[in-house]
């Protein structure tokens, strides 16, 4: 049974720079993560996107992917997964890095995420209320 996958392979490889990681991996993070889209803003499998919802879910699954399985690297320190920070002494000099993702956990940026639920209609809307008190 094949899923509906936001974007494809050639479009992660593209989008993302990663050629590391094997073809049937990244296919399994692609459907995963779309269907997860799909289920965070509540849309069905067969519900037809236009261009600009498309091009807003490929970059969101990409993305999401991306920071699954491409590792956080530090120049000079290699691979750092699992580590929050790094730092080091030299002739003097010094430095420390703060990995953001070092679990590698997939998730969607807030930003592109709030954007793709505004263009299907579905985005939190802030009201006001005035209760009405007494006669007019």
């Amino acid at each position: 049974m094949s899923l509906e996958s936001y974007a494809t392979i050639q479009q992660y490889r593209i989008s993302s720079g990663d050629e590391s990681s094997s073809d049937e991996r990244v296919e399994a993070m692609l459907e995963s993560q779309s269907a997860k889209l799909r289920a965070a803003v509540g849309i069905g499998r067969n519900y037809k996107l236009n261009d600009d919802q498309l091009l807003l879910a490929r970059e969101l699954v990409v993305d999401s992917c991306r920071k699954a399985l491409v590792p956080p690297v530090i120049d000079g320190l290699g691979a750092v997964t699992g580590a929050t920070q790094a730092s080091f002494t030299a002739n003097g000099f010094s430095g420390s890095y703060s990995v953001q993702n070092p679990s590698g956990s997939a998730y969607f940026d807030r930003s592109t995420l709030s954007a793709f639920k505004r263009s299907l209609g579905r985005s939190q809307r802030i009201g006001t209320i005035s209760p009405a008190i007494g006669g007019v």
